[in-house]
């Protein structure tokens, strides 16, 4: 049986949707995360249907029957598809974040040179972490370190958000504006794919160190230090790790 000019053209055209939707899935992780697992099924589904009809030609060209094709080739395709969501993702799936702390690195401290450099007068601590997600969905959460002295007091501070309301003359804004353009930092809240992990160097602006001291000494001096998770909405502490700090 011979495979029309306006067949190949459909079977390019159905190839070119397949890979975009793929493509689409593949860049968005965080987003399609966020779906119900009926809509990622179906979402893939579309892309496998395109995918099996740009292959038809091929069938038609071996002498195959097109209800032959339906039956052997794209239902059992498209219940792998529905089986791997619905049945297989759960089960894989875990629960929660995990974190963990990979370097320290102050970009500035409590020195001339480094208010000067950096043009402010607060340290600004840049802590590379590591967050994973093992649910199957997307998660987002904001960051904190949380620092406490030995007679039981503490300091909260958020990272820095990436989008800032309010006055644009904020230290905030200023620092997020200065380092947003490296991809190496990261912003609250931080936004998690599904079985997926997000590395990167959050910013803090520590802006209760006392006059005559570093952040540094202020660091060595506490009691306890440590990151916390906390849920986008209501605040609600997610999970907490250790500071390491040399």
């Amino acid at each position: 049986m011979k495979v029309s000019l306006q067949q190949i053209i459909a079977s390019l055209g159905s190839l070119l949707f397949a890979t975009l939707i793929a493509f689409y899935i593949d860049e968005n992780p965080a987003r399609i995360g966020e779906q119900p697992l009926v809509i990622r099924a179906l979402l893939s589904s579309i892309a496998v249907v395109a995918l099996l009809y740009a292959a038809y030609p091929i069938h038609i060209f071996i002498g195959g029957m097109p209800v032959t094709y339906v039956l052997i080739v794209c239902l059992p395709a498209l219940a792998l598809v529905f089986i791997f969501y619905l049945i297989i993702l759960p089960i894989k799936a875990g629960s929660g974040f995990s974190a963990e702390q990979l370097a320290s690195t102050l970009i500035s401290d409590r020195s001339s040179n480094g208010i000067i450099e950096v043009g402010f007068r607060y340290p600004i601590f840049t802590p590379t972490i590591l967050v994973r997600n093992s649910e199957l969905f997307t998660r987002s959460a904001n960051v904190f370190l949380r620092m406490e002295d030995e007679n039981g007091e503490s300091n909260l501070f958020r990272a820095v958000r990436a989008h800032v309301p309010g006055n644009n003359l904020s230290v905030e804004y200023a620092v997020q504006g200065m380092l947003s353009q490296n991809d190496e930092y990261l912003f609250n809240p931080l936004i998690v794919a599904p079985n997926q992990t997000l590395s990167g160097q959050v910013v803090f602006i520590i802006s209760n160190v006392e006059d005559g001291e570093t952040f540094t000494e202020a660091l060595s001096g506490s009691y306890r230090a440590q990151f916390e998770l906390r849920d986008l909405e209501n605040g609600r502490l997610l999970l907490e790790f250790p500071l390491q700090h040399n």
